[in-house]
């Protein structure tokens, strides 16, 4: 039995030297051990410009490093590591290069001291752009039903003509006939409304002195309301908040009642196309614009389109030859300066009342929006302000065609929880940039329900990095 038992501690105590010659540093209490393994400190040498600190969470043994830039050559990362006495990392340098279509790379790192090692997995993660508005961090500022707050001079139906700038929101009321004003973004912020009257200095005439208006790279258009062709339609220009008027278009107009609605269309020296509608065979003014005071050639173009009284004609940002165009009770159509369709969006794709739609870019996203206007039927909710992300495709077209064969989720809603009506009253949608390009502006604005101002901000990339808690050391 003596023998047998001597011959089995012979096979067992070389097998456990074994096992112990080579195993984990994390098996032991090592406290009071030599050859220890961990690591204090850990830092890339050859990336950037400098050296980056990462951050080691011991507990699970796990190594992050802030977000490096795309272009960073990965393939032989050096790290610095303040290590016990005796340790050293397996390798010299380490190919951390990223897969195409990834946006990260981990691998594992050993930190070896005698026959001991520690083993910790490492991440390297890319900085990717981030592009457009985070709709999660809006900001809005509500001056409508929605927020019991309803501005006063839409609380009724004379107040139809709203805009929004980089400084300002414009109001057009024709509440006392010439209620025309500004109001300063800043100040809506701070939760103030102080508004700033537009010098009226010979405005005057027409059925509603003032009807609806615009801003255009920092300039004000605003109409009057006639009807019939007797009445010269007059259309006021403002330099900016301060200065005082001058009428840049008073002529009779080829067609009766216009100016229930202006969309004012130029470039950045103040050329393009003025529009309003009408509800003589419901067709368009158009009126030429050059150098932003100089307006000439007045022309109906027919468009043989709905019932309702006003209409959109919109630029899409960055064409020079597409128009959104619709009015109340018709789909959106995708149109030329002259009214020739180039595509029609299906009857059921959007609420007929889709109002103001526009086409515009943000920080390299394209987007889709519009309000809602009260019609008081079953198909058009009342006064919603939707924003959709339509970057993909090659063209306007085709992205509009995405839009509507998708699952036409917007990337902002929001309900302005208008008073519906039986009558075609307009809703107004816009947005601006903020001068440091930091905030994307949008407005919605509706007889009976008031006006929002939200503030998004542009979206930039999380880094949990930044955000680690206290077990990371």
């Amino acid at each position: 039995m003596k023998n047998i038992i001597k011959y089995i501690a012979l096979i067992i105590i070389p097998f456990c030297t074994m096992m112990i010659s080579c195993e984990s540093e994390d098996n032991y209490d090592t406290s009071d051990s030599p050859n220890l393994t961990y690591i204090r400190n850990i830092r890339i040498l050859n990336v950037a410009d400098t050296v980056i600190p990462g951050k080691v969470n011991e507990l699970t043994k796990e190594i992050k490093f802030p977000k490096l830039d795309s272009l960073s050559d990965l393939s032989a990362v050096r790290f610095a590591v303040d290590l016990p006495e005796g340790a050293h990392l397996d390798q010299e340098t380490y190919d951390f290069t990223v897969a195409e279509g990834e946006t990260q790379k981990q691998l594992t790192v050993t930190v070896v001291n005698g026959k001991r090692y520690r083993e910790y997995l490492v991440t390297i993660r890319l900085s990717m752009p981030i592009f457009g508005a985070d709709f999660t961090k809006a900001k809005v500022y509500d001056h409508a039903r929605s927020g019991g707050n309803i501005y006063p001079d839409f609380d009724g139906i004379l107040t139809r003509s709203a805009d929004i700038d980089s400084e300002h929101v414009l109001i057009v009321s024709r509440v006392n006939g010439t209620n025309l004003h500004l109001l300063k973004l800043d100040d809506l912020k701070q939760g103030n409304i102080n508004p700033i009257a537009l010098d009226m200095t010979d405005v005057g005439g027409g059925a509603y002195t003032v009807s609806s208006g615009r801003f255009s790279h920092g300039h004000i258009y605003v109409c009057n309301l006639v009807t019939s062709t007797a009445a010269p339609f007059t259309i006021y220009h403002w330099d900016n908040a301060t200065a005082v008027p001058t009428k840049v278009f008073s002529e009779t107009a080829p067609l009766a009642r216009v100016g229930d609605d202006l969309s004012v269309n130029l470039d950045e020296n103040g050329n393009g196309y003025i529009y309003s509608g009408t509800n003589s065979t419901h067709n368009l003014v158009r009126i030429k614009v050059t150098g932003f005071t100089t307006l000439s050639e007045p022309v109906a173009i027919p468009m043989a389109y709905g019932t309702r009284l006003w209409n959109y004609f919109n630029l899409v940002e960055g064409s020079t030859t597409e128009y959104l165009f619709t009015k109340a009770d018709i789909p959106i159509h995708l149109v030329s300066y002259d009214g020739t369709v180039q595509y029609s969006m299906a009857t059921t794709a959007f609420p007929l009342g889709a109002s103001d739609p526009r086409i515009f870019n943000y920080n390299e996203k394209r987007y889709f929006g519009f309000v809602t206007a009260n019609l008081g039927t079953v198909n058009c909710p009342d006064n919603i302000l939707h924003v959709y992300d339509i970057t993909r495709g090659a063209t306007t077209q085709e992205a509009l065609e995405l839009l509507e064969a998708g699952s036409k989720i917007p990337e902002l809603k929001y309900d302005m929880k208008g008073s519906a009506t039986a009558s075609a009253y307009p809703a107004n949608f816009n947005w601006a940039i903020s001068e440091d390009s930091d905030f994307l502006y949008l407005l919605g604005a509706s007889p009976n329900s008031g006006f929002v101002f939200i503030e998004a901000p542009k979206a930039e990339e999380y880094d949990e990095y930044y955000y680690l808690n206290d077990d990371w050391k």
